[in-house]
């Protein structure tokens, strides 16, 4: 049970820190860019850690940002680094290119899977693309952590692929379970630069 003396706490989870977890934002850190966002971590190692924001989309189509990609869906934004690379994040298993992030959800595309894509080949694929990435330099993440910026939460396909971009952040919360709820009931506050 959350009391007044207790509200601000962030209780750490016990998921380590490994590709194919999610970040979810505490939402006492205000910052600009991640303010109530969900990063899937597409990398993590003690050299590289790297994700894709899930929950914030461009308004514009990933034809119009890449025109040799013919996807009318909205292009994602990944993360603030490098600002021109594509991403795709998909459940096709067959991939040659891609890596497994957990069963169900692949990081990585090739001409093969951009095609099955474009042509609609294969009715159950399931796929996001996005520019840009996040990414932390050696220990970075781990200090944000203990700062309580984020907490680590487990993926799921359905979390990924399926839920409205609008519910990613709030359903990831739900299923960190009661000692997260209370974040639900902040109102939203728009960090200024």
């Amino acid at each position: 049970m959350t009391t007044a003396d207790t509200f601000f706490d962030v209780k750490p989870t016990e998921f380590s820190l490994t590709a194919g977890r999610i970040l979810i934002s505490v939402p006492f850190y205000n910052d600009p860019f991640f303010n109530r966002t969900v990063v899937l971590l597409t990398d993590y190692d003690e050299k590289s850690c790297a994700g894709l924001v899930l929950n914030k989309s461009s308004k514009l189509s990933v034809r119009k940002v890449i025109s040799e990609i013919k996807v009318d869906d909205k292009l994602h934004i990944g993360g603030p680094v490098m600002p021109d690379g594509i991403f795709c994040i998909h459940n096709f298993e067959n991939s040659k290119a891609a890596s497994k992030l957990l069963p169900g959800i692949y990081v990585g595309s090739d001409e093969v899977l951009i095609s099955l894509i474009e042509h609609k080949a294969i009715p159950t694929m399931k796929y996001r693309f996005f520019v840009g990435y996040s990414g932390w330099s050696p220990g970075q993440l781990e200090g944000e952590l203990n700062k309580n910026m984020w907490v680590i939460g487990a993926a799921t396909p359905e979390l990924v692929f399926d839920t409205p971009i609008s519910k990613i952040w709030e359903t990831a919360v739900r299923n960190l379970g009661d000692d997260y709820l209370h974040w639900l009931k902040l109102p939203k506050v728009i960090a200024s630069n």
